[in-house]
């Protein structure tokens, strides 16, 4: 039943995929490529295409009718991001990538540029092994993290990606930070100097559409909240909503 399974999600456009076992269920998990250029722009590339959350879901939907065809029986849950366990954990478990020392997963086709997304069944699927690799350990990544987060231990309030996000005032060291990240949204840079993503993915198609690099204040400040979950409620940058963006924006630019 495992080879049917893969059969299929193959034919869906997805080429990575692997099965890790979680909690006496099968986590059927899947890579999602994105990366489509460097190019310039404010915005952290993962989140310059529509939500990855709603495009893993329209993909992996089908695998669960599929999954019900062989078997009615079958319990079937999708996650993305937001799930029982920590997608990385559980596609390491699935062999499709190993970790660098910025926590990233990196698979050897795709480097660290792709989404996770896994579905979790009721089915009784052999688990695959994880890999035995292990990243080049340059240190790039650590000596280049905008707020020294990376290291023997990672340092979640210095990582700019998560200041980027966060609501409220900033202090001045998480503005300095932010500054220097130059994104208003996410952080890109422990991705952009590893050696590992010395490659060009081919990502798929539906992150290459709709491109939104950047955003300028002219863009949302006079967007009412609704009016901005309208305009952007399709992209991964929206759910912190627009003040955070405007914050940022203020940031980076003076």
């Amino acid at each position: 039943m495992k080879n049917k399974i893969f059969e299929y999600i193959h034919s869906l456009g997805i080429e990575k995929c692997g099965v890790a076992s979680y909690n006496e269920k099968s986590a059927i998990v899947c890579l999602f490529p994105y990366f489509s250029g460097y190019a310039e722009g404010n915005l952290s590339l993962y989140a310059r295409s529509r939500d990855y959350h709603k495009v893993i879901r329209e993909k992996l939907s089908p695998v669960c009718d599929f999954i019900h065809s062989l078997d009615s029986t079958a319990e079937c849950e999708i996650f993305a991001d937001i799930g029982p366990e920590v997608d990385r954990k559980l596609a390491y478990k699935a062999g499709l990538g190993f970790y660098g020392k910025n926590g990233m997963l990196i698979n050897d086709d795709f480097g660290s540029f792709f989404f996770i997304g896994y579905i979790l069944c009721s089915l009784d699927l052999d688990a695959d092994k994880p890999l035995n690799e292990t990243c080049i350990g340059c240190n790039k990544c650590i000596e280049n993290c905008p707020g020294g987060a990376l290291g023997e231990k990672f340092q979640l309030e210095k990582c700019a990606s998560h200041i980027s996000q966060k609501k409220g005032d900033l202090t001045e060291s998480e503005i300095a930070i932010l500054k220097k990240s130059g994104l208003i949204f996410g952080c890109d840079m422990c991705q952009k100097v590893c050696p590992h993503n010395n490659i060009t993915p081919k990502p798929m198609k539906e992150f290459t559409e709709d491109i939104v690099n950047s955003l300028s204040l002219e863009d949302i400040e006079n967007l009412s909240n609704r009016e901005f979950m309208k305009k952007y409620g399709n992209r991964a940058f929206s759910w912190r909503g627009k003040g955070v963006l405007e914050r940022n924006i203020k940031i980076t630019e003076r």
